[in-house]
């Protein structure tokens, strides 16, 4: 944070309590926004007082039969028939939590589709998570059997053929760009020296 203050002309920083300020609001945030992902993509979550688990499980979406059930077993536990175990859940909450499956970034684009959990202002992370899976094979290619990949020939405006590179990629001869020092071995060199720069 210091920087930051720097940077902005705060030349006597921030005030020590405010680390501490950013961290709770940051936890509350966080948490804030898992509770709506939860909320919209959950079911059947602990008690309808609120007393165990996520302590937001009465706002989930509950079927009949856990709903009954759940009422006749908090019933049982306030005369004592049925025991809680250590977490505070009720066998049935116990049941359904072990059958659920952990939180996923399917979960999280579920709930952006429905409405906005609390990410609407930070555009570049919806569009990162709406285009999850979307560009995971991005560089893997297949080709048909028998199939060579070859320079590929379009006609330009004059009706004659030009060549447009391997496979048409922008035009451009994969092995030679047309200038000194851009050889396969030059690229190597740049790009073990930029990955040098990252590593750091």
């Amino acid at each position: 944070m210091l920087p930051i203050c720097y940077e902005v002309g705060l030349t006597s920083g921030h005030a020590q309590e405010a680390a501490h300020f950013m961290s709770v609001a940051t936890e509350t945030f966080i948490k804030e926004v898992l509770s709506s992902i939860f909320s919209k993509t959950r079911s059947n979550g602990p008690g309808t007082c609120g007393s165990a688990g996520t302590g937001g499980g009465a706002s989930w979406i509950q079927t009949h039969k856990y709903r009954a059930q759940l009422e006749r077993e908090e019933e049982l536990s306030l005369r004592g028939d049925v025991q809680r175990d250590k977490s505070g859940l009720l066998p049935i909450e116990a049941k359904a939590a072990s059958e659920r499956g952990p939180l996923g970034m399917a979960d999280v684009r579920t709930a952006l589709e429905i409405g906005d959990c609390g990410l609407g202002q930070m555009p570049v992370m919806i569009r990162q998570v709406m285009l999850e899976g979307e560009v995971e094979a991005w560089d893997e290619f297949s080709w048909p059997e028998q199939y060579e990949p070859g320079y590929v020939t379009e006609l330009d405006g004059d009706g004659d053929a030009r060549m447009t590179g391997m496979n048409g990629v922008n035009g451009m001869d994969m092995e030679d760009y047309g200038w000194e020092g851009c050889g396969h071995d030059d690229r190597a060199g740049l790009d073990s020296v930029l990955d040098m720069c990252l590593a750091i």
